[in-house]
């Protein structure tokens, strides 16, 4: 009985992923929420029935796809298989969760980067399709704004900026792919402690989510890039930078999720209040900003007493 579940079970998963990944692909506006949960049935499945059952799932999804959905699809899916066979192989054994998802994202990426030369066959054509890509798909967007009735002034304003906001969109875009890597390895870790809540602690060193912090020397990271910036000449060089502020951002905005939903908890916000603040963030630049601020300035003002609840009653006093 308990093998015909395994075995159900093992079916299931496999559907699941490969639907979410279809579904994704082939819907891309419904691709932002079920992208990210591909890897999560198998993951589910393999802590659930044993690593070598997970293992035996990617390999066969991945043999299906080869066979059936062809290149590209199988390729997106090779991403996520090897996302899945590091977090089965890492998860418990590098348990800081900073370390853990940086690390895989890395991987990712260049895993990604490789596949992405491999299909253009040079980085001149690579970045020759996306400029193109996105182009058109701005001008898409304006036609459909023109039809919905915006103001004209707006519309041709931002026809004139078009070329501008492909090429900063260009600059951004490594590391915008580093951290929807690394938020899609978060999110997976997050769905798993919620679903195996025993096995937290032996996964990762950070007790709850709620406490975590970027780790201090990260600041100087964010100083260095912000000196860049101001040198003259260093075209590459302030490419480089604007990335990397843009991967320190996102480990702040993190960090002040965390303070937000301990100060929730703390108070007992109710869900709905919480769910408004949390759509008004995701939706309003200047929020994002503020979030950003709250977990950078959380370096020195320890909004959460993470430092003072640390020490021993001696040093405390």
């Amino acid at each position: 009985m308990r093998r015909l579940e395994v075995i159900g079970r093992f079916f299931l998963a496999l559907a699941s992923t490969a639907l979410l990944l279809i579904g994704g692909v082939t819907v891309p506006p419904a691709g932002v929420v079920l992208i990210p949960l591909v890897p999560q049935p198998v993951l589910s499945f393999g802590f659930r029935f044993g690593i070598g059952w997970g293992v035996g799932l990617v390999v066969t999804g991945m043999i299906l796809f080869i066979v059936l959905a062809g290149e590209e699809l199988a390729l997106i899916y090779g991403i996520f298989a090897l996302m899945t066979l590091l977090l089965f192989g890492l998860l418990g054994r590098l348990r800081s969760i900073e370390l853990l998802v940086s690390g895989i994202a890395g991987v990712i990426f260049a895993l990604t980067v490789g596949i992405l030369f491999y299909l253009y066959g040079s980085w001149a054509a690579m970045v020759q399709d996306f400029h193109r890509s996105l182009s058109q798909n701005l001008a898409a967007a304006m036609q459909i704004h023109e039809k919905m009735g915006f103001p004209k002034d707006s519309l041709d304003l931002l026809k004139e900026r078009i070329p501008q906001i492909v090429e900063t969109t260009l600059q951004f875009l490594p590391g915008l792919l580093f951290v929807s890597l690394g938020l899609i390895v978060l999110i997976n870790v997050v769905f798993l402690c919620r679903r195996f809540p025993e096995r937290r602690a032996q996964w990762l060193s950070v007790g709850n989510f709620r406490e975590w912090k970027a780790p201090e020397p990260l600041v100087w990271g964010l100083i260095a890039c912000g000196f860049v910036l101001f040198i003259p000449g260093l075209e590459l060089m302030r490419i480089f930078a604007v990335n990397i502020l843009l991967v320190i951002g996102a480990c702040y905005f993190i960090q002040g999720l965390a303070i937000i939903a301990y100060f929730f908890h703390k108070n007992n916000v109710p869900r709905f209040l919480r769910g408004v603040t949390y759509v008004l963030i995701a939706f309003e630049q200047i929020f994002t900003l503020m979030v950003v601020g709250l977990g950078l300035f959380d370096l020195w003002g320890d909004f959460r007493r993470l430092r003072k609840n640390n020490l021993t009653p001696s040093q405390a006093s």
